[in-house]
């Protein structure tokens, strides 16, 4: 007899429910995000989280939820975890899963052929995704379409880091080729030193991947987001960051609805459909001291900031389920311009790096942090990501966990008989 390696725990224990669809990564906004949307149009959703991250998982409180999966942790054991989907699915049939993170992403990927015998993978073909998983290739193939890219090297050794800094002057940026190595997710730095870069490029090494050193750029970040099946695009959503966590470019904070500008979304179609990205993606860009926008990288799932698109009537998740149930899609011709989404814990996290961390590229003084953090509470409010009257309590796990235990830190924990490490829920959504 197998022994279970996850429990599950129903909204109403008394009776079995059905689902239509399992969202995993519970931790993350997006899935708290895509949960409300699709349940409030009667699709049931079930949510699943990784033992190691459920106490800090708001949508594992949320009251749309039809059952809760405590699952082994991808990083540490993904074939436990895939294992443990595949048995959530065998005794809870849905018509679609939805992982929200790129560890989840890349370990169903591996078993793929076994997760599509259960249910419906909402993503683009294997060969696509690993374009748009590796940074030399997506790179690649947008050089071939005459899109810009920034000035960059692969590296595999000193003397390489040395020529990358010599030509592209401090600072530099060092990133991995792809952002998922041996069970974590690694983030772009800008080192302002010889020493800073070598040490980036180990760690990157370290994690089995290629480490690239590109040209620094200065500009605003705009990333558009497309859902497209068979070369058709059905979507797309424009938007602009106004503050990520860490700053040289992580998870958006701060981020604004913006019109289908052309200089963006022309390069990003044809990337989108040159690569054949079936389902969701987001392509990423910075701008360059004359203001054009150069490629950054493509996410090819649910970005984190899915809740600004669903506000402004861009609703990725219901495309998917649409898809996967095999009805018809209907074109989004349009959405809303001007809005504004922050999330809360991020920005505080964005503060408190500025503070304690090193003086970096791309982080404001701290007089500046200060004064924009509270400025914009007032100069323009915005929407603040997972807040919803309806459904309170995913609120109250983020305001304990992405908000009070990083400003009081262990205090918290050890007062509530608690001592671990606090989740760093922004490591694994790096999108615009």
């Amino acid at each position: 007899m197998t022994t279970k390696t996850w429990s599950v725990q129903s909204r109403d224990d008394s009776q079995r429910l059905e689902i239509d669809v399992l969202a995993l990564d519970a931790e993350y906004r997006q899935t708290l995000a895509a949960l409300r949307s699709l349940a409030r149009s009667g699709v049931r959703v079930g949510v699943g989280a990784c033992a190691s991250e459920a106490g800090a998982a708001p949508a594992l409180r949320s009251r749309w939820r039809q059952m809760s999966a405590i699952l082994p942790g991808f990083d540490a054991d993904p074939d436990g975890f895939v294992g443990a989907v595949l048995e959530v699915l065998d005794e809870y049939p849905a018509r679609m899963i939805l992982p929200c993170h790129d560890g989840s992403i890349h370990a169903l990927r591996r078993r793929r052929r076994e997760v599509e015998r259960r249910t419906f993978f909402p993503f683009a073909s294997e060969a696509a995704l690993d374009i748009a998983v590796s940074k030399t290739r997506t790179l690649a193939l947008a050089t071939a379409l005459g899109i810009a890219i920034p000035k960059g090297v692969v590296v595999t050794d000193e003397s390489d880091v040395r020529a990358a800094v010599r030509e592209f002057g401090y600072p530099v940026v060092v990133k991995p080729a792809s952002s998922w190595g041996r069970g974590k997710r690694l983030v772009a730095q800008a080192p302002v030193n010889l020493d800073e870069a070598l040490r980036e490029v180990e760690k990157i090494h370290a994690a089995g991947l290629q480490a690239l050193v590109q040209q620094w750029l200065p500009g605003r970040r705009d990333a558009v987001s497309f859902f497209c099946t068979s070369g058709r695009i059905w979507a797309r959503f424009a938007q602009t960051s106004h503050r990520e966590f860490p700053p040289l470019g992580g998870v958006s904070v701060l981020s604004e609805s913006i019109s289908p500008l052309r200089d963006i979304v022309e390069p990003a179609e044809a990337l989108v459909r040159a690569a054949d990205l079936d389902g969701c993606s987001m392509v990423e860009f910075r701008r360059d001291r004359e203001g054009h926008p150069v490629l950054m990288e493509v996410n090819s799932r649910l970005p984190g900031s899915v809740a600004l698109a669903i506000s402004a009537g861009v609703d990725f998740p219901q495309l998917l389920y649409t898809w996967a149930s095999g009805k018809p899609l209907r074109e989004i011709p349009s959405y809303r311009v001007g809005l504004r989404q922050r999330s809360l814990s991020g920005d505080i996290s964005h503060l408190k790096y500025v503070f304690e961390g090193p003086k970096r590229t791309d982080t404001p003084s701290k007089g500046r942090a200060v004064a924009t953090f509270l400025y914009d509470f007032i100069r323009r409010p915005s929407a603040i990501d997972g807040v919803d009257r309806s459904d309170l309590l995913p609120s109250l796990v983020e305001l304990r966990h992405g908000i009070l235990e990083p400003i009081l830190g262990e205090t918290l924990r050890v007062a509530s008989g608690r001592s671990r490490k606090i989740p760093r829920r922004t490591e694994g959504a790096k999108e615009v």
